[in-house]
């Protein structure tokens, strides 16, 4: 598939554990560098339960699939996992294609995301980022610059309210 061929329409849908195929398949063709500022480890073939774990879903948790086509099948362009503590504190991961990044799916994703959290509670989402992921790190400070941003375990860490979060435009995508 060449980076620059369109997907065509891209579909957002509630995922489950009849998607492991198609998650499988995503997470096995992400380069290094994108599962690494996802998982902040390399994947190679993905183990069957890491697949498992995020699809799974939950009172306070779910997961989320952009899909397109390609002339022959559906394929998986994009994957979000969000979950809410019990005190209202959202994580939102967040992954795409390296050859769909940069067209807007990460943010619908992100925003889908912290949308299905808030209806399970969140009042705020926390974010963490690997500082060699600029793209990101750029795109949190740009958005959010009045938050406060601290430095945790080696990563980037920022709280912001559901409400700005979903506001923000930001693009998070790995």
């Amino acid at each position: 598939m060449n980076e620059t061929q369109p997907f065509g329409c891209v579909l957002l849908r509630t995922a489950g554990p009849d998607d492991a195929r198609l998650l499988a398949q995503l997470l096995a063709g992400l380069s290094p560098g994108s599962a690494f500022h996802r998982f902040l480890a390399g994947l190679g073939v993905p183990d069957p339960a890491l697949v498992r774990g995020l699809l799974r879903s939950e009172i306070r948790r779910g997961a989320l699939l952009a899909l397109g086509r390609d002339p022959a099948e559906e394929i998986a362009l994009g994957h979000a996992c969000w979950s809410v503590s019990p005190d209202g504190v959202a994580d939102v991961g967040v992954l795409v294609a390296d050859a769909a990044q940069g067209r807007g799916i990460g943010t619908a994703l992100f925003r889908r995301g912290v949308d299905a959290a808030r209806g399970a509670g969140a009042a705020t989402v926390h974010l963490d980022v690997h500082p060699d992921n600029r793209r990101l790190v750029t795109a949190l400070r740009r958005r959010f610059g009045g938050a406060a941003f601290t430095w945790e375990h080696g990563l980037l860490s920022v709280d912001v309210p559901v409400r700005a979060a979903l506001k923000s435009g930001m693009v998070v995508a790995a």
